[in-house]
């Protein structure tokens, strides 16, 4: 009877290690290098869309239709943009017109860190760009300045810049 019971417990106690092994490799998840979030610089990223968020989740009715994105225009964001609060400058984006698509450039004392295509949501009344999107980072845009916010809470994990602890960063324009 000892044997039984012994043979038995063996058995489900290998039946379990060989299924945790069998299911180890879905829980490992990919880390990226970059302290950014976003494509590296050889790769194009495509253009971040957004999502209505503003219908509510009792709502029956069918959501609002909303005109795509524009896309950011050469007059309006072309230039170089420098975070002076964290480390005296040490982060800056550069946003250029290229063959007709508004890419990005990010830098980390003058070393490309990441890059991609821009897009922006302009605002319908005004006419004026207020948000900025650059593959996983988000920004508003006001005047010449654009604010990031850098890092996320318990709910929602993200650091974008991971060298600098401002909870918010604010890219000035340079002159």
């Amino acid at each position: 009877m000892t044997r039984k019971k012994l043979s038995g417990l063996s058995f489900i106690a290998g039946l379990a290690l060989f299924s945790c092994n069998k299911n180890e490799a879905d829980h490992t998840k990919a880390k990226q290098e970059s302290p950014v979030g976003s494509s590296p610089e050889n790769q194009a990223a495509a253009p971040v869309i957004k999502q209505n968020t503003e219908a509510s989740f009792g709502s029956t009715e069918a959501p609002e239709e909303k005109k795509p994105e524009a896309e950011v225009t050469k007059k309006s964001l072309e230039g170089k943009y420098t975070a002076v609060a964290c480390d005296g400058g040490r982060f800056s984006i550069e946003f250029k017109n290229t063959g007709g698509k508004p890419v990005f450039k990010i830098f980390d004392k003058g070393k490309v860190i990441a890059t991609g295509n821009t897009s922006a949501e302009i605002d319908e009344k005004t006419g004026e760009i207020t948000e900025i999107a650059m593959g996983e980072i988000g920004g508003l845009y006001e005047g010449d300045k654009i604010i990031i916010q850098n890092y996320g809470n318990a709910m929602n994990e993200f650091d974008h810049f991971t060298q600098c602890g401002d909870k918010y960063l604010e890219f000035t324009k340079s002159k």
